[in-house]
């Protein structure tokens, strides 16, 4: 027997399960995706709570990686199916949820939300933390052209959720937005040209447009604010972003920072007028479902109809944030793209952050780099 009173034939499950026994058991479903990953991270790296992540598949890379985290565990299965979350739900303080509305599709999507909160109080969770986006189609004034599917289906249920008052769990929402590290990867991404000496970014964004961007390196940290902060936390949406961008912001940024290297690569922004034309560069064809799921559902969105919708939103420049609400609470937070662009020695190359098959790399290597 060991000096910690733990048998050496005993599993690393178990060993790592009797560690944990004293802190506060957090679900995370999403945990392997671009925005779940730093949250899983965040939470391990405080040493206050034990970490459950659902996941399709616990052999996968980024699985695999997260359970070497300390006080992280995998329980693998599909969070849509009931008897998966109810088991996953046993014994648990909170939940964090950010499912993939393009694989849900927005109608699934609403339900799906809906249903974990259920299961959560059905399970006895204490707080349930919602990963929401933005309402496009509210924001917009409920004009069409601002519909924007994996956003609006989110925000449904953050806005169904600040109504569950007098239940045994207790809600709160994380509105994330477009990642900076976008320029890495998916609608961001600029086309690399002169053998990688000019970064040309195309982005439709209008002469009025912004972005409220957010570093995925600060999106953990609000999560676990979240959960450390309860009744401050308690039916709270917290909006977060790094910065209001423009593509202005990023070539200045970017040049800025060669400048300071000493380098002779420079950025260019010189945006389409037309969104449609812009999304046609991802090669998507214009009546593709943005999910497969309502492939036949008349209520379902195209990828044009859908990031059309998009952009829409960010050319009229109407979603809003809270910046000195974010420095009181994160005052070490990234506060430009600039600070990002220097963290993270940004220099245009395709780094995956995204899984989607139109947005995300690989489809990327061919459709926008090494153009001539």
């Amino acid at each position: 027997v060991s000096s910690t009173g733990v048998r050496p034939q005993e599993s690393t499950f178990l060993l790592r399960r009797k560690m944990a026994m004293a802190l506060k058991r957090i679900v995370v479903i999403g945990g392997t995706g671009a925005q779940g990953t730093p949250v899983v991270q965040a939470l391990s790296k405080s040493d206050r709570y034990e970490v459950v992540v659902v996941t399709r598949s616990a052999s996968s890379q980024i699985a695999r990686s997260l359970s070497n985290l300390a006080n992280v565990l995998l329980f693998e299965g599909q969070y849509t199916d009931e008897d998966t979350a109810r088991k996953a739900f046993v014994g648990a303080y909170g939940v964090f949820v950010n499912t993939d509305g393009f694989t849900l599709g927005e109608k699934a999507e609403v339900f799906v939300g809906m249903r974990m909160f259920e299961l959560a109080v059905e399970a006895g969770v204490k707080h349930y933390i919602w990963g929401s986006l933005d309402n496009a189609l509210r924001y917009g004034g409920y004009d069409p052209k601002f519909r924007c599917g994996h956003y609006d289906g989110k925000a449904r249920v953050t806005e169904w959720l600040l109504t569950q008052k007098g239940s045994k769990t207790t809600p709160s929402i994380l509105t994330t937005g477009p990642y900076i590290n976008m320029l890495q990867d998916g609608m961001f991404m600029p086309q690399v040209k002169n053998d990688g000496q000019l970064l040309e970014f195309t982005q439709p964004l209008g002469p009025s447009g912004k972005i409220p961007m957010i570093a995925l390196e600060d999106v953990g940290f609000y999560a676990l604010w979240l959960f450390d902060n309860f009744d401050r936390a308690a039916f709270f949406d917290l909006k977060v972003a790094t910065a209001h961008v423009d593509f202005n912001d990023v070539v200045s940024a970017f040049n800025a920072v060669q400048v300071e290297k000493r380098s002779s690569k420079r950025a260019e922004w010189n945006p389409f007028d037309d969104v449609s034309s812009f999304l046609d560069g991802f090669g998507a064809p214009r009546d593709l479902p943005v999910t497969a799921i309502f492939q036949s559902d008349a209520a379902g969105m195209s990828f044009h109809e859908n990031f059309t919708g998009w952009w829409n939103l960010w050319r009229a420049n109407i979603v809003e944030r809270d910046y000195q609400l974010l420095d009181e609470i994160h005052p070490q937070r990234i506060r430009s793209v600039r600070e990002w662009m220097e963290l993270t020695s940004y220099d245009g190359t395709l780094k995956q952050v995204l899984k989607d098959p139109w947005l995300g790399s690989p489809a990327l290597q061919d459709k926008h780099l090494g153009g001539a």
